[in-house]
């Protein structure tokens, strides 16, 4: 073994073998000038570091001490660059393009990061518009959720809050021209129709508009029937006598109801009485008279006070007066107005509009709000709305369920095919479960552990980027939650 140091060169690109067989001689003459000896090397090092310099202080030469110079030579490796953005994601990203709504700045790569659903899903990033934002408290995803919002609104984009419990949108609806709020609640003056019909779509005939009108009003019926004795599920007789009552109100009023339906429930027409038997609705009447005269008494009962305004860039449900009902009134409100609101969105003559389901962890416990989720998540493209939930952790999921829940599993696969999830930090307990659930390398996760307030991971199809949001100082007046907290 050569112990004496070698200099080393690099073989120049495109070397042919005239100028090898050179370049080899010329390093051969190198290595034969005067050289100290490795061991002679480093006594004279330890000799300047203060020690004795002794080439004894090499220890013995034997094999299990690793005596003398060694040389590795790893093997060499090669990988695409689409195998090295999966192993190191971030660095060798070139970013998504200028167009759509300015979020931030892509702090790996150091330049402006814009965004948006459709524009996305035209240049084949994504397979479907729809959004999850997830995020601890305090970590800055409800201020990421209004920023793309409102700034999709003035590139002439609409936004639709399904219902908004704690009362945060209404300040961004507020300060949007133009912008409208529905306020339901407890002595509050507006009434919200979840029978009416809903703008209808100019592709559809009159049968087939009468088809659609019926079919979600009789969902409506049947889920807040349900919300009313879970776990005990409508029989044969009491579903002809819901359907019949529907019938009769419809036939006295085109746009009937619940009201309406209810006295039908209660004492049914000679027709009905004679297919379900003079009790058959009964059961069914005193379920669904709890939204006439019960927790949600003055607030879904009566004709719509209110229209849905297509023109308008956003329009806010406020749910916030329903603050400390229980969970069922909750529930109920819930259905009855995404039910309303879900007849104005998904016409698809209608404009592109993202739709907000905030606090999502509670819509994810509600089956019926679950299933119309999932129905909507299907549908999007067609509509042509972006779905956004906002959510706190994956692990809010167990509240649904454990792993063989039916209802967990269907949530999960809502959060998994969402091709656009912006990930805020998360602890590291329940890191393994996101991990899983929306698809995250190591290093991903890693990094989602130390994001600071105000930076997430924004995973748009398999590419990733780390997007630190930037608001202004009017924005943060609109879209701040902390105040209480200053």
């Amino acid at each position: 073994m050569n112990k004496h140091v070698a200099t080393v060169s690099i073989a120049p690109a495109g070397e042919n073998r005239s100028e090898r067989k050179e370049r080899r001689r010329s390093e051969r003459s190198l290595n034969t000038s005067p050289t100290l000896l490795l061991r002679e090397l480093r006594a004279q090092r330890a000799a300047e570091a203060g020690g004795s310099g002794s080439v004894v202080d090499w220890g013995k030469r034997n094999g299990a001490t690793l005596w003398g110079p060694h040389r590795v030579h790893p093997a060499p490796h090669r990988a695409s660059t689409l195998t090295m953005a999966a192993a190191y994601p971030f660095l060798t990203e070139s970013g998504l393009g200028p167009e759509g709504t300015y979020i931030g700045t892509d702090l790996f790569g150091s330049g402006a990061f814009c965004y948006d659903p459709w524009v996305m899903y035209d240049k084949g990033f994504i397979s479907g518009p729809s959004i999850v934002v997830i995020g601890t408290v305090g970590t800055g995803k409800s201020m990421c959720g209004k920023s793309l919002v409102t700034r999709s609104v003035t590139l002439g984009r609409k936004a639709a809050v399904a219902s908004d419990p704690k009362g945060e949108w209404v300040p961004v609806a507020n300060a949007i021209p133009g912008g409208k709020v529905i306020s339901v609640g407890p002595g509050r003056a507006t009434r919200v129709n979840p029978l009416d019909a809903g703008p209808r779509s100019s592709a559809l005939s009159d049968a087939q508009w009468l088809a659609v009108v019926r079919q979600r009003r009789r969902h409506l019926l049947v889920a807040l029937v349900s919300l009313m004795r879970p776990g005990a599920p409508l029989s044969p007789v009491e579903h002809t006598a819901l359907d019949m009552a529907l019938t009769d109100a419809v036939a006295a009023n085109s746009t009937p109801t619940l009201p309406m339906v209810l006295q039908y429930l209660l004492n049914p027409t000679p027709a009905t009485a004679a297919l379900v038997g003079p009790a058959g609705g009964i059961g069914v009447g005193h379920s669904l008279r709890r939204t006439v005269s019960g927790d949600l008494e003055g607030m879904f009962d009566a004709p719509s006070t209110v229209a849905f305004d297509a023109d308008a860039p956003i329009m806010v449900m406020d749910t916030s007066a329903l603050i400390g009902a229980s969970e069922q009134a909750l529930s109920l409100a819930a259905a009855c107005g995404a039910t309303w609101l879900e007849a104005a969105v998904t016409n698809p003559d209608g404009a592109k509009r993202i739709v907000v389901y905030d606090e999502g962890w509670r819509m994810l416990a509600d089956p019926y709000m679950l299933a119309k989720m999932s129905e909507q998540w299907r549908l999007a493209r067609g509509y042509g709305i972006s779905n956004l939930l906002i959510m706190h952790k994956i692990a809010d999921l167990n509240e649904i369920g454990d792993s063989t829940s039916g209802l967990r599993q269907k949530a999960l696969g809502l959060l998994t095919e969402a091709d656009t999830r912006v990930i805020y930090r998360q602890k590291h307990d329940p890191m393994q479960l996101t991990k899983e659930a929306l698809g995250l390398t190591e290093a991903e996760c890693e990094h989602v552990e130390k994001l600071p307030k105000g930076v997430g991971l924004w995973k748009v199809g398999n590419r990733s980027f780390i997007v630190a949001n930037q608001v202004t100082t009017d924005e943060l007046a609109v879209f701040g939650t902390d105040e209480r907290m200053l």
